[in-house]
């Protein structure tokens, strides 16, 4: 694990060695975006509010989409050169996207009845139903403001298209619950929109903190949508294969709720057994062994060889939106990153 300690703000921590590396050329600003989360969410006088975000900042998860947008400014040209009022939107967005995606999981959470998020209680088994769905929505709210600060327009074209975009998808994943019958385009469109959307707001957005050109923008919007889908997919896979340990969560959350994900699909496909694999609807058949037949029907079936092309085209594809920025640190943890994702695809897929 590594450590930061920002000047005023508890601490910002990676517990991924590789990521560690990649995120070294923005240590600082990452730093930097914990205060700005440290100080958003705790600017209340009312102590049960507070309550709730010091238990959000004690886990700080990956930082993954922060990161994208910082490193996306130094590849456009921001980071270490432009202005200090550059450098500061940079922070504020990154910290307004993080908060953007703590309110996604903690409304995830209570759709999903999860229990457990990071090792430990959801927000939802901490507070309840009712303040949960309020939790989520101030998240937004703050979010909001971080990008209204910025006082840039092109910030909120970017980000709010893109999050209505990312909420189709979350709505059209909950309406197909159940339909194992789904096709492979929609559960595609599905991991497109729900997260490859945000995922490239985040670099559009960190690039037009920078003030970069619109190509570079564009490019990086593209990298990161590209690199969204592979991660997604990859996370479904964690979903269906990893253990709790691994996870932090209870494993089976995707097939416990009937949502159709592509791995899941592909086993379906292969076993042509749908109505069998559909999930009993208990916690005991996700901990058990109906988890743990259709994860051997799917490493037994063409689903690894599938998910693995799948991912590393849109891998390629986001690598070759780097193509035309200018080299950098920044550039080359990006591409970096998705060396990653493929390295993490052969650790799961070989259990």
């Amino acid at each position: 694990m590594i450590t930061l300690f920002g000047r005023n703000a508890g601490f910002y921590e990676v517990n991924e060695p590789a990521l560690s590396r990649i995120f070294r050329p923005i240590w600082a600003e990452l730093g930097t975006v914990h205060e700005h989360l440290a100080g958003t969410l705790t600017d209340t006088h009312d102590p049960q509010i507070r309550a709730i975000a010091d238990f959000l900042l004690e886990a700080p998860g990956k930082r993954l989409r922060p990161a994208l947008v910082l490193l996306s400014a130094g590849a456009a040209g921001g980071a270490g050169t432009g202005t200090p009022e550059s450098r500061l939107a940079s922070v504020k967005i990154a910290a307004a996207v993080e908060l953007i995606h703590m309110a996604s999981l903690v409304h995830d959470d209570l759709i999903d009845d999860a229990a457990v998020r990071h090792h430990r209680a959801s927000v939802h088994a901490q507070w309840g139903k009712r303040a949960s769905v309020y939790v989520g929505d101030y998240l937004c709210a703050k979010a909001f403001r971080l990008v209204a600060d910025c006082a840039d327009p092109r910030l909120f074209a970017i980000l709010g298209a893109q999050l209505s975009v990312t909420c189709e998808g979350e709505l059209q994943q909950v309406i197909g619950r159940g339909d194992f019958h789904l096709s492979e385009h929609h559960c595609l469109a599905v991991t497109e929109k729900k997260t490859a959307a945000l995922f490239g707001a985040c670099c559009g957005a960190g690039a037009a903190t920078a003030g970069g050109e619109a190509r570079v923008c564009q490019a990086l919007q593209g990298y990161g949508f590209h690199l969204g889908v592979a991660f997604q997919i990859l996370d479904d896979c964690k979903d269906l294969l990893s253990d709790r340990e691994q996870l932090g969560k209870l494993p089976g959350q995707d097939w416990l709720a009937g949502d159709v994900t592509l791995p899941l699909l592909y086993a379906m496909q292969h076993s042509g057994r749908y109505d069998e694999l559909a999930p009993a609807r208990s916690r005991h058949a996700a901990e058990g062994c109906e988890l743990a037949r259709l994860g051997e029907i799917f490493q037994s079936s063409p689903a690894p060889v599938k998910i693995a092309q799948l991912i590393g085209s849109h891998l390629e594809q986001a690598d070759r939106q780097l193509g035309p920025l200018v080299d950098s640190e920044f550039k080359e943890s990006l591409r970096q990153l998705a060396n990653h994702l493929t390295a993490s695809l052969s650790g799961i897929l070989a259990r």
